[in-house]
């Protein structure tokens, strides 16, 4: 009885030992291998943090930033590959046109394959990665899109270019620089893209419907300045859609 005793100590010893390897193995091989680790971590998000790490602006060079709205990472849902990523931090680099994620447990940015975006809703807007035509003039980028109708379709698009300030500073040229902005508007109709700016635009682009968009116009008192066009120009966008579609069913 007391040798079966023994035996049994013995191999609950053995036991706890094994177990004991076990573990330390599964931390050491956990820390081994961080890629493994990250996956695991990420899990089926493993896809979309899977690109190439940011360049920084040299923030004592410049004399302001070229990201939509702000610098900071902020609240975005996108959807990316078919897939949908929700609660994501993101911000919008549109001089170098990327879309730039924070991955977790991470403080860089991770530049999103751009062509795989198909929308990202930041700030309460709608981002469009498009590449248009090569006659269209348009460049391909990142747009705002502020109306989807079945005739017709508006985006905003917002662009940087970038300047050099150079200062003398004793015997030494600093040189310095600014991204000055643009912001203009597009309408995709049958197939072409067309800038508009204000009622006159839209005029030029349906003459029919002359009469018509200036009396929308001055009923519902559409302001065209810059703080108040994009909602001017959704709404006199969708009365030429009902305009076009009524139009069509006569």
């Amino acid at each position: 009885m007391k040798y079966i005793a023994r035996l049994a100590m013995s191999c609950r010893r053995t036991v706890f030992v094994l177990c004991i390897t076990i573990v330390c193995y599964a931390h050491l091989f956990a820390q081994e291998n961080p890629v493994e680790n990250y996956l695991q971590q990420v899990g089926s998000y493993a896809d979309i943090y899977n690109g190439k790490i940011e360049t920084y602006y040299n923030i004592i060079q410049y004399d302001n930033l070229p990201y939509y709205k702000s610098p900071d990472f902020t609240d975005a849902t996108i959807i990316y590959r078919k897939n949908y990523y929700p609660n994501q931090k993101a911000r919008l680099d549109l001089f170098r046109e990327q879309l730039l994620l924070l991955a977790p447990e991470k403080q860089v940015g991770v530049i999103l394959n751009s062509s795989n975006v198909e929308k990202v809703i930041m700030y309460g807007k709608t981002f469009q990665w498009l590449n248009p035509a090569k006659e269209s003039g348009l460049k391909q980028g990142y747009y705002i899109h502020l109306l989807e109708g079945k005739k017709m379709q508006l985006f905003c698009k917002e662009s940087y270019i970038i300047q050099q300030n150079p200062l003398v500073y004793g015997d030494r040229n600093i040189k310095f620089y600014r991204f000055d902005s643009s912001v203009r508007y597009y309408l995709l109709y049958d197939g072409q893209y067309y800038m508009v700016k204000n009622d006159v635009s839209f005029s030029k682009l349906f003459p029919q419907y002359k009469k018509q968009i200036k009396q929308f116009t001055k009923e519902y008192k559409l302001n065209f300045k810059k703080e108040n066009r994009d909602t001017s120009l959704v709404s006199l966008g969708s009365y030429c859609e009902e305009l076009i579609t009524s139009t069509n069913k006569q």
